[in-house]
């Protein structure tokens, strides 16, 4: 009985390889395309940050703002964040920069503070500047907000 159950698992297991084999040649995908593993990709052009005239719209509501300039250079680190040397509520206003939310001031708890919160401090976890690449898969969305 022993033996038979392992013969019926192992015979199982090669079916399951050889359907997931004859899947992946037949139907599956990825963003190299149907390339070889083998063969060398070409590498893409370098991206570039699209410097706008106006302000990007939000995708959804509450939709992170996108950033319309380069932080390539910026440095955001556990002990420096140079966002905030533009973007405080101290700066923004002189520099006619966009100041950083007042819900980025709001700790755990639910208290305002004088300093941004640790869950908004690296920026650019939620922010992202907008560049002149085509999208890697085809997107439909379309926001019915207003």
């Amino acid at each position: 009985m022993m033996k038979q159950s392992g013969i019926f698992a192992v015979l199982g297991l090669l079916l399951a390889v050889f359907a997931l084999d004859a899947i992946a040649v037949d139907g599956a995908s990825s963003l190299r395309g149907y390339r070889p593993v083998e063969k060398i990709s070409v590498r893409p052009a370098q991206a570039r940050v699209i410097l706008p005239d106006k302000v990007y719209p939000r995708s959804y509501k509450h939709a992170p703002p996108l950033i319309p300039h380069r932080v390539d250079q910026a440095r955001i680190s556990l002990k420096k964040n140079q966002c905030l040397g533009c973007h405080s509520d101290l700066e923004a206003g002189d520099i006619k920069a966009t100041p950083i939310g007042k819900n980025h001031y709001v700790n755990r708890k639910g208290e305002r503070t004088g300093y941004v919160s640790t869950r908004y401090y690296f920026c650019t976890q939620c922010h992202a500047p907008q560049m002149n690449k085509p999208p890697l898969v085809d997107n439909r969305f379309n926001p019915e907000w207003k």
